[in-house]
């Protein structure tokens, strides 16, 4: 088992894995809603993913075994090496063994030489010091020398810090798992609470998480002017309440765009109280700019509609004659519709809407290539029977070929594309002229029954025209009819009785932020550091061994030399071919020296 848990096969499977799900993890988007997994994916694949727990990666039972297993892995090959490793840094030299043995070594070659023993003991002591080798010598016992030699004896360090740094990252990755919240969950003491549109105070006690939870990561809207103590923890198609330490107030939120209408910076400006309403901090939050008390960091993760107040006027189309009807509503509430068997949820609300002029068919002004269309809500008209339909309303009118319009999109089933509405507009810039065109159709086509008589079209139109909008010119009379004319054969497909239009708005932000404690994240980072340390030495400081075998001959000594390196074996085979060229000259030269002294 040691042997099996300590084996480099285990911890290179181990790591492909932890690789593989790391880029699942990252090109995935965590913990969202499952609906929008459902509507990205489709239902086969959306059960498949769940079952695999794609959505949350790094919080799964599989995930946290794979790191459990590696943690076990490294810890057993290092405290069965460890103790080898120090011994041979400390006393690298003071045993023979087979990895000395210079016939086994990977670079290997003889020298015979005249010279006797001690002088070429001497000689062989002289060219390791001077290549950087600290010499060892050992008596062999049958009259033989060893000389053994080694840099980079420190290179084992590299090995330990390496494998101590993965235990310790790894390690507590695990505790900011919340290892403790998983096995309540497992044992059914904790359970998530699966309805998201309860109070706060109806969330089951067993959905809650104590205050000292160690470790959490969490999310909250936070509208402007408003404060909350508690954070939410998306687990599977539920969620978790966590609470804070202190109350997060959001006192203001500033959003600024590029031309092109994507978000360029966003800035909440936080305040944190304590129960007793003291101010512990104060902070602009901006993306990768969090702020952090006591442990906790809270960072800005998005920003939507904070239950902004709309003014709208409603027109009915099988009563155009009733006039507009002036409603109120916030943004995430529903709204009644007098008369109607309909309700209208306001679902959201943008202050800007930007889109190239190319897609309204509009002539952009300089090199202006976008066209901010203003504000605009999406709402869904439910009505009791079930029908229903979604829009989106623009507030401001857009221009098209000489004519202004009122623009809705209208889709009868989630996720397809809009189809727009074009209304055209009079004179004061709403569509309360043409609500009047259209009851006076009504009313002619009531009392004008022949189906081929068609001139009361044009003739009521003048009507209407001279009794409204006397000031438009005929040009601009021809343009309003045929688009409104346009606009009557579209209503044919409207799914509902009437017309919502936008007339004023008292615009409130929210700031999403992601409140995470992670008390051993700093731990992760300096394993880190140690990691790169350990990586470094074992590349730029690798182990050199040299064994020298000296043994006496007839006339002269035999010279066995082996080397071997335990990175980049190439570079060391041109160093261990230039210390033999030098130990062959050295002791030639000798040779050379003596027999000139003895002539």
């Amino acid at each position: 088992v040691v042997n099996f848990l300590g084996s480099m096969r285990l911890a290179v499977s181990l790591l492909v894995l932890l690789a593989i799900a790391s880029v699942i993890g990252t090109i995935l988007n965590q913990q969202q809603p499952y609906e929008d997994y459902a509507l990205k994916f489709g239902p086969f694949w959306f059960d498949v993913f769940r079952d695999l727990g794609l959505y949350n990666v790094y919080r799964t039972n599989w995930y946290l075994a794979i790191v459990g297993f590696l943690v076990l892995s490294t810890s057993t090959c290092l405290i069965r090496n460890t103790p080898r490793m120090i011994r041979e840094m400390r006393e690298p030299d003071t045993a023979m063994a087979s990895a000395y043995d210079p016939q086994g070594m990977a670079n290997k070659t003889e020298i015979v030489s005249s010279l006797p023993m001690d002088s070429a003991t001497q000689m062989v002591v002289a060219v390791l010091r001077g290549r950087g080798y600290r010499p060892k010598l050992h008596d062999r016992g049958d009259g033989g020398m060893v000389i053994l030699g080694r840099k980079g004896r420190y290179s084992r360090i590299g090995y330990i810090l390496t494998h101590a740094a993965i235990i310790v990252f790894c390690a507590a990755a695990l505790y900011n798992a919340d290892i403790p919240v998983k096995l309540a969950m497992l044992t059914g003491s904790t359970q998530p609470e699966n309805n998201f549109h309860i109070p706060l105070s109806k969330v089951s006690k067993n959905a809650w998480l104590p205050v000292g939870n160690p470790a959490y990561r969490g999310t909250v809207t936070v509208p402007e002017g408003q404060s909350t103590q508690v954070a939410y923890e998306l687990v599977g198609n539920g969620y978790l309440v966590q609470p804070l330490p202190f109350r997060i107030k959001l006192r203001r939120f500033h959003v600024s765009y590029y031309s092109t209408g994507m978000p360029k910076d966003f800035i909440s400006n936080i305040v944190l109280y304590n129960d007793q309403g003291k101010v512990l901090k104060e902070a602009n939050v901006r993306v990768n700019h969090p702020l952090s008390y006591e442990g906790v960091q809270i960072f800005q993760a998005s920003f939507v509609d904070g239950g902004s107040l709309l003014k709208m006027k409603r027109y009915m189309l099988n009563n155009p004659s009733a006039g507009a009807i002036h409603q109120e509503g916030r943004v995430g509430q529903s709204v009644d519709l007098s008369g109607t068997t309909y309700k209208l949820k306001l679902k959201n609300f943008s202050l800007d809407n930007v889109v190239p002029a190319a897609a309204i068919e509009s002539v952009p002004a300089g090199d202006q290539q976008h066209i901010n269309l203003g504000p605009s809500f999406t709402s869904i008209a439910q009505s009791g029977s079930g029908s229903g339909a979604e829009f989106k309303t623009y507030m401001q009118p857009i221009s098209r070929g000489g004519q202004s319009y009122f623009v809705q999109g209208v889709r009868t089933a989630f996720g397809t594309p809009y189809q727009y509405l074009f209304i055209p507009t009079g004179p004061n810039g709403s569509i309360g002229l043409f609500m009047k065109y259209l009851s006076a159709l009504q009313k002619q086509a009531m009392v004008n029954k022949s189906e081929n008589n068609k001139s009361y079209v044009l003739n009521t139109f003048r009507q209407v025209i001279a009794r409204d909008a006397p000031s438009m010119t005929a040009d601009a009379e021809a343009a309003y009819f045929q688009s409104a004319i346009s606009a009557i054969l579209q209503l044919k497909a409207y799914p509902v009785p009437f017309i919502v239009t936008l007339t004023g708005f008292d615009h409130r932000w929210a700031a999403g932020l992601e409140v995470t404690k992670w008390p051993a994240t700093i731990v992760i980072y300096w394993g880190c550091a140690v990691l790169v340390l350990g990586i470094f030495i074992l590349f730029y400081l690798p182990q050199r061994r040299l064994s020298v075998v000296l043994r006496t001959l007839t006339e002269g000594t035999e010279v066995i030399i082996g080397g071997t390196s335990s990175r980049n074996p190439y570079e060391f085979t041109k160093e261990f071919d230039g210390l033999v060229t030098r130990l062959r000259s050295v002791l030639r030269n000798q040779d050379d020296q003596k027999e000139s002294n003895d002539g």
